[in-house]
C-alpha cells in the first residue's frame, strides 16, 4: 500500500513540476516554497553559478566572499536544490562527522518506528517500535531510569533518578555510553522481527532504507564505530540529503521514510522543564531555559537572535505535561509561524542546520574547535547573501532579523 501512495505522490509531484516550486506564507522567495524537492538517488546537480540569484534567492558574489572568510567546507541546499558548496581542498571528502551522528540515530529510530508501525505485538521484544514504550519492553538490562520510555533517552533525560515533570535535567551524552547507545540495540530488536525484510542488522536497514533511497553513496554506518553517539561518516553532500530529509518532513522522492509527528519530535522540545533548547537528539534554536553541550547553567535570551526559536503551536504535547513553552519573561510562547530553526551539531563544528521558513539546510565540515555553536556558525557569516535577495528585506538586515528572528516571517514555509 506505502508503494502505491508514494507512486501516486511521485506521479503529482512530477505533473506539477516538481524542480520548481510556488510561492507560500510571506510571498516566497525566488525559487518559491510550496512542493518539497529533492534530487532522489541521482547526484547533485548543483545550481550554475550565473543561475543562484534566479533559482536560489542567494548572491553568488557575496557567496565568494563568504568562502574565503570561511575557511572551510561548507554548502547550502535552499528550495531542494544544491545551490552553494566550497571545498577548500578541492574535495567533499567522507570523514567521521562525530556528534552529527545522534541526529542521524534519532531520524533512524524514527525510521524503524516507521517500519514496524503495522505489527503486532504479542509480548515482550515484539509490536511496532514507539517513543513511548518503556525501555524494558525491549531490553532486559540498562543503567539508567528503570522506568525510561525510548522518549526520555532520545531527550537525554534517562538518567534522572526522577522523571517527574520538573525534577528532569538534561544530561548531555557526549559519545553515547551513558543512554543512546542503547537506541541502537532496541533498534535492532525491532528490526529482528522481520529480517528478511529489514535487513539482518541496523547496517543492512540504514543501508536499504535511508542511504541507497536518499542517494547517499559516500555515506557509511558503524554501530563499532560508536554507535549512535558518533557511528555516521559523510560528505558535506551527504549532510545536505539528510537535512532536506528532515525540512521536507520524512519524504523523499514522494516515498514516506518516516513520520511527520516523528520529524516534528526531532526538531520541537521534548521536555520543556529539561530544557527548551533540544528535542530528540537535535538542538532547537530557543529564547529561554535552555541548555548547551557539556553546560548545566541555563541560559537567557535568544540563542541566535536573526533566526526563529522552536516552541509547540499547543500544549501539552507528546509526554512532555508542560503547559507552555517553559520560558520566562519578557520572552514569550507566541509564535505566528512554526519554523523554528534546528541544527545537528558535533566536534569540530561539524554542522547540519535547518531553516524551514526560508526552505534552507546549511552544512559545515571541519569549521574547527573554537567555532561557536552550529546555529551562529554558518547563518550570520551568510545571510547577507540570502538577504540581499529577499522579496520583502532585499539589503535591509536589521528589518529582516526582527522579523525572522521572531517568529513573524517565513517566506519559504511549505506546510
Amino acid at each position: 500500500m506505502r508503494f502505491f501512495i508514494g507512486l501516486l505522490l511521485a506521479l503529482a509531484l512530477g505533473v506539477m513540476g516538481c524542480s520548481e516550486t510556488s510561492g507560500s506564507a510571506g510571498d516566497g522567495g525566488a525559487g518559491g516554497g510550496g512542493v518539497a524537492t529533492d534530487p532522489g538517488t541521482a547526484e547533485w546537480d548543483p545550481v550554475p553559478r550565473d543561475r543562484v540569484a534566479e533559482e536560489c534567492g542567494l548572491d553568488p558574489e557575496i557567496l565568494d566572499a563568504v568562502d574565503e572568510a570561511f575557511g572551510f567546507a561548507w554548502g547550502v541546499v535552499r528550495y531542494g536544490k544544491l545551490c552553494h558548496e566550497y571545498y577548500p581542498t578541492g574535495e567533499d571528502r567522507a570523514e567521521q562527522v562525530m556528534a552529527v551522528s545522534k541526529t542521524f540515530g534519532a531520524l533512524l529510530t524514527g525510521t524503524v518506528a516507521y517500519q514496524t508501525e503495522d505489527f503486532q505485538r504479542t509480548g515482550r521484544k515484539t509490536g511496532p517500535l514507539s517513543d513511548e514504550d518503556r525501555v524494558d519492553h525491549w531490553l532486559d538490562s540498562f543503567d539508567f531510569n528503570p522506568d525510561a520510555k525510548v522518549a526520555h533517552v532520545l531527550a537525554m533525560v534517562a538518567t534522572n533518578d526522577d522523571l517527574g515533570f520538573g525534577s528532569r535535567d538534561f544530561i548531555y551524552d557526549v559519545v553515547g555510553v551513558d543512554q543512546i547507545n542503547r537506541l541502537a540495540d532496541v533498534a535492532t530488536l525491532a528490526i529482528a522481527q522481520d529480517p528478511a525484510n529489514l535487513g539482518e542488522n541496523l547496517e543492512e536497514f540504514i543501508q536499504q532504507f535511508l542511504f541507497d533511497p536518499l542517494g547517499m553513496k559516500s555515506s557509511s554506518w558503524s554501530e563499532d564505530g560508536g554507535s549512535i553517539g558518533v557511528g555516521w561518516s559523510s560528505t558535506v553532500r551527504d549532510m545536505g540529503r539528510f537535512g532536506l530529509l528532515i525540512l521536507n518532513d520524512g519524504v523523499w522522492s514522494g516515498e514516506r521514510v518516516l513520520e511527520e509527528e516523528w520529524i516534528q519530535k526531532m526538531t520541537h522540545p521534548a521536555f520543556e522543564d529539561a530544557s527548551t533548547g533540544y528535542g530528540y537528539l537535535t538542538w532547537l534554536n530557543s529564547n529561554s531555559n535552555y541548555l548547551l553541550p557539556y553546560s548545566t547553567e541555563r541560559h537567557q535570551g535568544p540563542q541566535e537572535p536573526c533566526s526563529p526559536a522552536a516552541t509547540w503551536p499547543e500544549y501539552p504535547h507528546g509526554l512532555s505535561e508542560s503547559p507552555d513553552c517553559y520560558y520566562e519573561a519578557p520572552w514569550t510562547c507566541d509564535q505566528e509561524y512554526d519554523v523554528g530553526v534546528w541544527a545537528a551539531g558535533g566536534l569540530n563544528a561539524n554542522c547540519i542546520v535547518g531553516h524551514p521558513g526560508l526552505d534552507m539546510v546549511l552544512v559545515s565540515k571541519n569549521a574547527g574547535l573554537d567555532q561557536p555553536g552550529c546555529m551562529s556558525l554558518i547563518w550570520p557569516g551568510m545571510r547577507s547573501a540570502l538577504i540581499a535577495l529577499d522579496p520583502t528585506f532585499a539589503g535591509d538586515e536589521e528589518a529582516f532579523c526582527e522579523a525572522y528572528g521572531s517568529n513573524a516571517y517565513a517566506p519559504d514555509l511549505r506546510r
